[in-house]
């Protein structure tokens, strides 16, 4: 997937060789990414840090990119440009970040306007619990021990 610039750099402030670059990549990551793994995937073309936060902020704000925040793990990012409104299921044992289709979760918003009058400006669901594989290997049971 790559990501067009002619359709997202009309929001960009700047278009630099180092953006064109890490939108470049983007389509290299997988589909929940850290910003040191952009970081990493840029050090032969020699980005910056500081550009790839920047950046990763701008395309936020712009709705190109989501930020999840997680617990200890910090933030993870996902392109959601173009993408259907999706749940996420957070492992709590492994911290493994599923997405998951939820029917209609992109009429919620709608619905909640007409009901309240709240206007959403975006949508995050995560559902944290424990991954199947988590469970089956006893992680889920040690991590509730560990929280007593």
């Amino acid at each position: 997937m790559r990501l067009s610039l002619n359709k997202i750099a009309p929001r960009l402030s700047r278009r630099t060789r180092e953006r064109e670059l890490l939108l470049d990549r983007l389509a290299s990551l997988p589909g929940h990414f850290s910003a040191d793994d952009l970081v990493l995937a840029l050090r032969r073309d020699r980005v910056s840090r500081a550009t790839v936060y920047r950046t990763l902020d701008l395309l936020v704000d712009q709705g190109v990119l989501q930020r999840v925040t997680l617990d200890e793990q910090g933030a993870r990012y996902e392109v959601i440009h173009g993408r259907a409104p999706h749940a996420h299921l957070f492992c709590l044992g492994c911290g493994r970040l599923t997405d998951y289709t939820v029917p209609l979760l992109g009429e919620l918003p709608r619905q909640v306007r007409r009901q309240t009058g709240f206007v959403a400006e975006h949508l995050l669901l995560r559902v944290c619990g424990y991954c199947q594989r988590c469970r089956a290997s006893g992680a889920a049971a040690r991590f509730k021990t560990k929280k007593s």
